[in-house]
């Protein structure tokens, strides 16, 4: 496998409009936050990735979710009626 260093001196060679284009590629590879539409909120890719797979997984029945008291007892804490 190629060392930076050696990518980077390739990259510095092509032509401009190819250095552009493999910047773009570059940037489109990389995970990207998401911002919530409407507040300051910024999801960091994890978590969306890490909610994808909770969501597979439950769809998958491999993962039954919770009930709505453990939900309650998980966000509230002591006895929630």
């Amino acid at each position: 496998m190629p060392t930076y260093e050696e990518v980077l001196n390739l990259a510095k060679r092509l032509p401009l409009t190819d250095q552009a284009r493999l910047l773009e590629a570059l940037l489109m590879s990389l995970p990207q936050p998401v911002e919530v539409e409407g507040t300051d909120e910024i999801i960091p890719v994890s978590e969306i990735s890490d909610s994808e797979a909770a969501l597979q997984e439950y769809w998958a029945g491999r993962d039954l979710g919770m009930t709505s008291a453990a939900l309650k007892q998980k966000l509230f804490g002591g006895n929630v009626g």
